[in-house]
């Protein structure tokens, strides 16, 4: 068979038809977890981007192809700098080693291209015209005659090129309105070329590179023959239902077989049928498709739809004179045949010729029997009947080459632009970045998953979030914990410098657990000793005076539920806090004198609620006399604070049943994070993270809220990231709150109603019940996962090293049965 393609020249194709297709790449879209309003969309844009071509030809192919693991693992080490940098690199190494031995060298990555047929608009009739189109005929009588007995160039007139290049620009801008598309390169056909002849199994997609130059002069554009049917040199041998390609470099063997669809036994549901979209989750090797789609104008689908009619009613009637019964199968294709022709007529839409087939390839026949089978399977679900034909292969192989004219006419479909749309071409469940830090795999597709948290501040095209706030829910046990330490951990490695507010303790370890950075680690242990008496005095921790009043009026208003509309006692207060500013002494329990100084009934009650709280161990923290032996210092990659003997409240408590102990707790952690503010406005070209573990004991209380968002919008502007590790999704469904969380990862949940909170927190219909039970379902270390592009998946938290799980698990220890008493 003569090879297909005459000419290539970036994204146009000419065929030996003197067809020109433009060929683009449909950047794929995620379809998970979209609501039913949402799918419709998708399926009305691509049933509009069909429709929008009144005449013509369209190409559609999905092509498996290869993304080298190591690449993007390399690649990842690029964004990585800092005191740590020897240790990620080689940590990176580490987990490059463990994935290449677990699941290979590369992934399958589905990319999605389609061509359509440049239709040139028709020109005014002049003698000038006439002649420079027998003249352009000429031409390219002559070019063929040379390009066949000469063997050497094959070219193409600059003025033709100038108009399809016109007619192209057009296209890409209606198309664009739609869908996210990228004009294909010459690389692109090259590779879908040797991938279809069976060269690529090495070749990554982003490494190809395809040797084809062009020589340009003032009234043609050339390329060398032999460049362009390079990419199909190898040896093939059709068997009865299978072609043996094999490599002439590696003599290695491929054994391929098509699959044409044959019979579509009832019509696609618009929404649930999506072919292209599941396949990628059911199937564990990688297939190809082509659709081969003739636009046919109403008045010709009309025509060829009455003649169909006229053939079902002569065996109708023929059955009838021979006093036979008609079969089941004339009469329900005489219905849809009517329907159809109603429809038609109504909407004077246009019809489709579709061929349609699957291609698969394996190094092992019995191997490419057993897919084949699956496959077929796979579509007998959506009632569609795939065939594999004898001696019909290379014929089939012929079509899927980009620009193919149709070359087998018994698989002919007649179908409207519903059932193209309904098969969700370009859908996919992507999530996460190129590279970055990895995190784990997504649970349908294997895929690996990478996030890189400093990314969403540089305003991604894509994106539908700058925050670079993160949010960790999920009930106890679940693995927020978990995910969260490993994100901050390599995010620390890569360089970034960390503040982590541990209020339980789970983290004093890591200097012994985590050896190799043990020197970057700085663990602040808050202990009554009376060495650390007042280091968590506002007046002690923060400088700025002003700052440092402020705090101390949202604690003290805190702890004694003393509110700003109490127009009795909040002056009294505010007032004393204001004169201890002034003074040259500063501290919370100056605050108590200048009440007792004031000598009034309401200060002195006010002085004595502040009092009864400074007899607690806890309260040397809180309260000085505004003096103090040292002060907290962040001078390492990665500080834990952690206080000891903290009596956090459950999570379901009520403000007004907090305890004393309760409030003093949650009003430290509001020191803490206040002090945070300090560390995130240094150094605005470091990345830098503020790790909130347990935040909803104080994200439940107005200072808590009014901080968290005081953090995260100082967090966007100095390249700073807030974490928030919390049970319930109440916590941050505060709209302002919500609108500033970037990344979002929740674990497991039981409660209906935490659930649909949840689901709705993520933008995901909460009402449906599949979503639902995803959560539900979810088991240790699984989340639901939504990256800055707003997709969101159900992803494996992946540690890989054993030493990170021990360092990170927060379990409680199993005690041997030789310690049980």
């Amino acid at each position: 068979m003569k090879f297909p393609i005459k000419f290539i020249d970036n994204n146009l194709v000419f065929n030996q038809e003197n067809e020109c297709f433009a060929f683009y790449e449909l950047i794929p879209f995620n379809y998970s977890f979209l609501s039913m309003e949402e799918k419709e969309r998708v399926h009305d844009n691509f049933r509009q981007l069909i429709s929008q071509n009144r005449e013509g030809k369209i190409h559609a192919l999905q092509i498996a192809t290869k993304a080298s693991l190591r690449a993007t693992q390399e690649n990842s080490k690029k964004g990585i700098k800092g005191t740590l940098k020897e240790v990620a690199l080689k940590k990176v190494d580490e987990q490059t080693h463990f994935l290449i031995n677990e699941i290979g060298d590369s992934q399958v990555d589905y990319r999605f291209f389609i061509g359509f047929k440049l239709m040139l608009n028709e020109q005014e009739v002049t003698f000038k015209n006439v002649l420079n189109e027998l003249g352009n005929g000429f031409l390219d009588f002559i070019h063929s005659v040379n390009a066949y007995l000469m063997n050497d160039f094959l070219s193409i007139n600059n003025k033709e090129l100038t108009r399809f290049l016109k007619m192209e620009q057009l296209l890409e801008h209606k198309i664009s309105r739609r869908f996210k598309v990228r004009k294909v390169t010459k690389d692109d056909v090259g590779y879908i070329l040797e991938h279809l002849y069976g060269q690529t199994f090495m070749t990554p997609f982003e490494e190809y590179v395809y040797h084809l130059p062009t020589i340009k002069n003032d009234k043609e554009t050339l390329i060398k023959k032999y460049d362009l049917l390079k990419a199909s040199r190898c040896e093939i041998k059709e068997g009865q239902r299978y072609l043996a390609i094999t490599n002439e470099e590696t003599e290695k063997k491929l054994y391929v077989a098509y699959l044409p669809l044959a019979m579509v036994v009832h019509d696609l549901d618009m929404i649930g049928s999506e072919i292209f979209y599941f396949q990628q989750q059911q199937f564990d090797f990688p297939m190809d498709a082509s659709m081969n789609i003739e636009i046919l104008k109403n008045k010709k689908a009309l025509t060829t739809v009455r003649n169909k009619k006229k053939e079902l009613k002569d065996v109708d009637n023929h059955a009838y004179e021979s006093d036979n019964e008609t079969n089941g199968t004339i009469i329900d294709s005489l219905e849809k045949v009517d329907e159809l022709e109603s429809s038609l007529d109504a909407t004077k839409e246009s019809m489709y010729k579709l061929n349609y087939s699957v291609r698969i390839a394996c190094d092992n026949l019995e191997e490419l029997k057993q897919r084949c089978d699956t496959v077929r399977d796979y579509y007998d679900d959506f009632n569609i009947k795939l065939a594999r034909p004898i001696g019909d292969m290379l014929a089939l192989h012929q079509e899927f080459i980009p620009s193919s004219k149709r070359v087998v006419h018994d698989y002919v479909q007649y179908v409207k632009a519903d059932f193209l749309a309904s098969t969700g071409f370009g859908a996919t469940q992507m999530v996460g970045e190129k590279e970055g830090i990895y995190l784990g795999y997504n649970i349908d597709t294997g895929r690996n998953v990478y996030i890189n948290p400093s990314l969403p501040a540089q305003g991604v095209r894509g994106s539908v979030t700058n925050a670079l706030a993160m949010a960790f829910i999920g009930s106890l046990g679940g693995g927020k914990s978990f995910a969260n330490n490993m994100i901050v951990y390599y995010s620390v490695l890569a360089g970034a410098k960390a503040i982590v507010i541990d209020p339980k303790s789970e983290r004093g370890l890591w200097k012994e657990t985590l050896p190799e950075i043990a020197h970057e680690i700085n663990i602040v242990n808050l202990t009554s000793e009376p060495k650390n008496k007042g280091m968590l005095d506002p007046y002690i921790l923060i400088q700025d005076i002003k700052d440092a009043e402020n705090l101390a009026i949202d604690i003290l208003t805190f702890i004694t539920g003393i509110s700003s509309r109490d127009g009795e006692k909040f002056p009294v207060m505010v007032d004393a806090i204001q004169r201890v500013s002034r003074s040259e002494r500063r501290g919370l329990l100056q605050v108590i004198e200048e009440l007792r100084k004031e000598n009034t009934e309401t200060s002195h009650k006010i002085a004595s609620h502040i009092n009864s709280f400074v007899n607690f161990d806890l309260a040397s923290l809180l309260f000085s006399d505004g003096k103090a032996n040292h002060t907290i210092q962040f001078d390492k990659q990665l500080n834990i604070i952690q206080v000891a003997d903290l009596v956090l409240p459950e999570a379901e408590k009520e403000l007004e049943e907090y305890t004393n102990k309760e409030l003093l707790s949650v009003a430290m952690l509001l020191v803490i994070s206040t002090f945070s503010l300090e560390f995130i406005k240094s150094d605005r070209s470091q990345f830098k993270i503020v790790n909130l573990d347990e935040a909803w004991s104080f994200l439940q209380v107005a200072q808590g809220k009014a901080l968290s968002g005081k953090l995260v919008r100082a967090g966007r502007s100095m390249n700073a990231g807030v974490y928030f590790v919390t049970q319930n999704a109440d916590d941050l469904l505060d709209e302002k709150m919500k609108n500033n969380i970037g990344m979002k990862f929740a674990f497991r949940s039981t409660d209906l109603v935490e659930i649909k909170k949840t689901l709705k927190f993520f933008g995901v219909d909460e009402e449906d019940l599949s979503n639902q039970e995803r959560l539900r379902n979810l088991e240790n270390g699984q989340c639901l996962f939504q990256d800055l592009y707003g997709r969101v998946a159900v992803i494996q938290v992946d540690y890989v090293f054993e030493d990170l799980f021990k360092a990170f698990d927060t379990r409680p220890p199993i005690q041997d049965e030789d310690e049980v008493v």
